[in-house]
């Protein structure tokens, strides 16, 4: 199907007209790429711009990306890959993760994007749970996914980009090389299973968004609208990774379902790096959290030839400091969106549709019923009462479930309200406000990190007898990562403590997870039955 919101002039007139009209047959990298591919000028037509960490820049057009996405579905067949095999991706952005991608979904299978941020136990608990038959991995990871190998009972095959002939692995270049560039995409009900992305939570284990290939479709009026509908000019651009849903979804399939080019970057994310990918590759619609966007704020930009004309935002809130920086300093527009990896792109602004509303996260994007309910009865709340944000199912963009966890499924719904975890209220225009988490999951550059996770990674160090973790207030990230230890009797609460159980964190669970502040501490606040009282825990 084809979406369109350029039809409608106002907000009212696209959410009150629009209506879903989902093929009986649908296959996401079809959508994303065969389609442009198979074009007259599917040849000329580039879906990306790759710049890797030592300056070396590649082009690939939509027929390059299919002829090499065919031959990575000829491979993963050779592996023994079927419909509904797991495939694992850890991989930065490089062109191999967009390649092995589409390779993987238009075979029938199923993509498991796992982020490269993720330490030992972290990437373990993921590809064990995700039941994953298939890990493709680069040479820098390939030792750390071979030395998990004993742990995981469904992993067969290990594909290594950049070859490594010391581990016992395949080789993607040969691979690749030896594969034939024809393929035909298996056919795919919408309902069929795409990916499995995983989330973290208040229950400690992260959880794996299970989802349908229909997902893509759901992303789409959304993208539309913080997109300002982008023209046929439009090149999209974000530093954030290709395994998390606000890059892979939100940035490239978005893209490429409009048949529009990506850049990629396999630099580390710095100021000048990130300007410099901006002017060079005329980037005009950038995704950036409001995180980036401060850091970004550090560097001079006067000395750069921008084409930014929107700056779609999300996981964390645009302040009013973002939106002034954004509008005069690049002359740019921000458009915020809210959802998450259950189900996303729920709500949305953009100023050709609707008033500007900076302390909203928006109105819903048409398709998309989003209401504020009681989280208990799922009656919905008066305006300007602070409730549980809930999205109505059926709805495209929503998870199918919570990968073999039906419990933890069905506490995700009351009657047919998907909970968000998010408390908000809304207004008697439309629109909805944010008002903060509703559970303890804490939201730092624009990352969600479980504070029950951090703690259980914290107890198993030799020196930490307890753990507490919280989120706290930063005036660069919006909010950090707090751990209120407390030491074994003999540990010393020292700097170097700090940094051992900093580092510990990285390496077992996420770079991003671990807490940039440790207060140690002789014993937590607690109620009288003896549970610890977070709320009187503070950054002092």
């Amino acid at each position: 199907m084809e979406i369109d919101l350029s039809q409608y002039d106002t907000y009212d007139e696209a959410y009150e007209q629009f209506e879903w009209d989902v093929p009986k047959t649908f296959n996401m990298a079809d959508a994303v790429c065969n389609r442009w591919a198979s074009e007259d000028d599917g040849k000329r037509r580039v879906a990306l711009f790759y710049e890797d960490e030592d300056g070396n820049r590649e082009t690939y057009t939509f027929w390059q990306v299919q002829r090499i996405a065919n031959r990575v579905s000829n491979l993963l067949g050779d592996a023994g890959v079927e419909r509904g095999s797991r495939v694992g991706i850890v991989l930065p952005q490089r062109p191999e993760t967009l390649f092995a991608n589409i390779g993987i979904l238009q075979r029938g299978a199923v993509s498991v994007p796992l982020s490269v941020l993720y330490g030992r136990e972290g990437l373990r608990y993921r590809l064990d749970h995700s039941e994953t038959e298939v890990a493709i991995v680069d040479e820098e990871r390939v030792e750390l996914v071979a030395s998990l190998r004993d742990e995981l009972d469904h992993l067969e095959t290990v594909i290594t980009i950049d070859d490594s002939k010391s581990i016992d692995s395949q080789s993607w270049e040969d691979g690749i090389t030896d594969a034939s560039p024809k393929f035909e995409t298996v056919t795919t009900d919408p309902e069929d299973s795409a990916y499995i992305i995983y989330t973290s939570g208040t229950t400690g284990k992260p959880k794996g968004a299970h989802h349908a290939h229909r997902k893509l479709l759901g992303y789409i009026p959304g993208w539309q609208m913080i997109n300002e509908l982008p023209s046929e000019e439009a090149v999209h651009y974000t530093p954030s990774g290709w395994s998390w849903v606000g890059g892979l979804f939100a940035v490239v399939w978005g893209a490429w379902y409009h048949g529009q080019p990506v850049v990629g970057y396999g630099g580390q994310f710095d100021a000048e790096s990130v300007y410099e990918v901006l002017e060079r590759y005329g980037v005009t619609n950038a995704l950036l959290t409001a995180t980036m966007i401060r850091m970004l704020k550090e560097e001079d930009h006067s000395r750069y030839d921008l084409d930014v004309d929107v700056v779609p935002s999300g996981g964390e809130k645009v302040t009013n400091d973002i939106y002034d920086y954004v509008e005069t300093q690049w002359d740019a527009v921000v458009n915020e969106i809210y959802g998450q990896t259950e189900c996303n792109f729920l709500v949305g602004t953009n100023t050709q549709l609707m008033d500007g509303n900076r302390e909203a996260s928006g109105k819903p994007c048409p398709g998309h019923t989003v209401a504020v309910i009681d989280e208990e009865t799922g009656e919905r709340m008066d305006p300007g009462e602070i409730g549980h944000i809930a999205v109505q199912r059926p709805d495209q963009s929503m998870l199918l479930d919570y990968w073999n966890q039906p419990d933890l499924t069905e506490d995700l719904f009351v009657d047919d309200w998907m909970k968000t975890s998010d408390a908000g209220s809304y207004d008697a225009d439309g629109y909805i406000y944010y008002e903060g988490r509703a559970d303890d999951v804490i939201i730092t550059s624009g990352y969600r990190v479980s504070p029950l996770e951090v703690e259980e990674c914290l107890r198993e160090h030799d020196a930490v007898n307890d753990a507490v973790v919280i989120g706290v207030d930063d005036a660069e990230r919006g909010t950090v990562v707090k751990a209120f230890v407390k030491p074994e009797s003999d540990a010393d609460p020292s700097d170097a403590l700090v940094s051992q159980l900093q580092t510990f964190v990285k390496e077992r669970e996420a770079a991003y997870k671990y807490p940039r502040k440790v207060e140690f501490v002789a014993e937590f606040p607690t109620t009288v039955s003896g549970k610890i009282q977070r709320h009187k825990l503070t950054d002092d």
